[in-house]
């Protein structure tokens, strides 16, 4: 009986590396682009975002659903940096909370800046544009 147990173990091994191996032949991998940065994260995601949108905008043929395999690899690095910065973000912010509970102007100024420089950056053109908004209403 252990004979037959382990047989079968080694049949179902085999079985699920032939299944791999054949995966790997359907689904080539690529190599993402770096995202080492927030601002490489953010140019990564304008450029590949706009890529995948346009080839969304079409039928999708095998050779698009390849490509679209490919930006994949780079749109997740990417979100991931920008996850780890707004995570940095949100804990500055916290602290800029804190601070304005204690009247901690030099905690506030500081992790403020912090705050400010990142999300200004992920925010980009999209909020100059509303600055530019409110000092036409004032």
């Amino acid at each position: 009986m252990k004979y037959l147990t382990m047989l079968a173990a080694a049949a179902a091994l085999l079985f699920n590396v032939a299944v791999s191996a054949s995966d790997d032949e359907r689904y080539e991998h690529f190599k993402p682009e770096p995202a080492e940065n927030l601002e490489q994260a953010i140019m990564n995601l304008t450029k590949y975002n706009a890529e995948l949108q346009e080839i969304m905008n079409g039928d999708l043929d095998a050779q698009d659903m390849t490509k679209v395999h490919e930006l994949t690899y780079t749109l997740e690095v990417a979100l991931a940096r920008l996850s780890k910065e707004l995570d940095v973000a949100a804990n500055s912010l916290e602290e800029v909370h804190l601070g304005s509970e204690q009247m901690n102007k030099q905690r506030v100024k500081g992790f403020g800046k912090s705050y400010l420089d990142t999300l200004n950056h992920v925010l980009g053109e999209h909020s100059k544009h509303h600055e530019n908004d409110h000092k036409e209403h004032h």
